[in-house]
């Protein structure tokens, strides 16, 4: 967990995010990052798929997920099937 992370907060500062004094952590909310809206969410499943080669739907990629639940996606893409159908099962 610990590589992705590292990995996942160079990316997100380098290419995505203007951040100001907001520290991010593993429980950061997306919705807690500044200007989070629809667009950065594509930019984020884009920038995700380039880097880790998963493709995230963009469904869980709402204001509520943290960046621990992005994490053990991009460790383990074999559980986006069933994180999808909980997502969808709850909406």
């Amino acid at each position: 967990m610990n590589d992705v992370w590292q990995k996942m907060k160079e990316v997100l500062v380098e290419n995505l995010f203007e951040i100001g004094d907001l520290l991010i952590t593993r429980d950061t909310r997306l919705g807690e990052i500044p200007d989070w809206d629809s667009l950065v969410a594509v930019n984020l499943q884009i920038l995700l798929h380039d880097t880790f080669h998963v493709d995230l739907p963009l469904d869980l990629l709402r204001e509520e997920t943290t960046f621990s639940e992005l994490i053990t996606l991009m460790e383990h893409p074999d559980k986006l099937s069933e994180a999808v159908r909980k997502f969808r099962e709850r909406n």
